[in-house]
């Protein structure tokens, strides 16, 4: 809890909610309003618990893995793009243009601190995957613990941090480039 006495998050994390539902709730209502002028009712939005599925699906999931998560499953990966199709995010994941993890369940998750406050992959992370040829997904775990974990050459901050407030690519990939270097020494 980053410090925070168990009752201070409590009472944060509940005013957090309660802004964010209040703004989801004055929203929808302006829609369904936009709806009736326009001749619909709110119903012509689809069943409402799927609708509230479809709309959760854009928020990251808690994690077990305190440093890792919270993640996004593919849909809701696909829906904080932009709505781009999961064949792109699966493109992605392929060409590693994005971090994608494994669960022992087969499923792909993908972490949220890849994304920047535009909900776009952070400029250089990229490269720093390019550094990187996992041969299992386990690697791919390595890859994101390193990237999310402090790092004493970016005056602890995480690679993630460090792109995301635009520091140095170089300082990052040189980073990248000697544990690369070490992990394949224990191949």
């Amino acid at each position: 809890m980053k410090g925070r006495t168990t009752a201070a998050a409590a009472k944060t994390d509940a005013a957090y909610v309660k802004r964010v539902s209040s703004r989801v709730a004055e929203e929808l209502a302006r829609r369904v309003e936009t709806l009736q002028r326009n001749g619909h009712e709110a119903a012509d939005l689809g069943d409402p618990d799927e609708l509230a599925d479809r709309m959760l699906a854009a928020v990251p999931a808690p994690s077990p893995w305190r440093d890792l998560g919270p993640f996004y499953s593919t849909s809701g990966l696909a829906r904080v793009l932009g709505g781009v199709s999961r064949q792109a995010i699966e493109e992605r994941r392929r060409r590693r243009t994005i971090l994608a993890l494994r669960t022992a369940d087969d499923v792909w998750v993908y972490p949220a601190f890849q994304l920047d406050e535009r909900n776009r992959v952070l400029a250089g992370l990229t490269q720093v995957l390019d550094r990187f040829h996992p041969e299992t997904p386990d690697d791919e775990w390595m890859v994101a613990a390193f990237i999310a974990a402090p790092q004493p050459g970016l005056d602890g901050r995480s690679i993630a941090e460090h792109l995301r407030q635009g520091g140095d690519l170089a300082a990052v990939l040189a980073l990248a480039d000697e544990r690369a270097r070490r992990w394949a020494t224990w191949a």
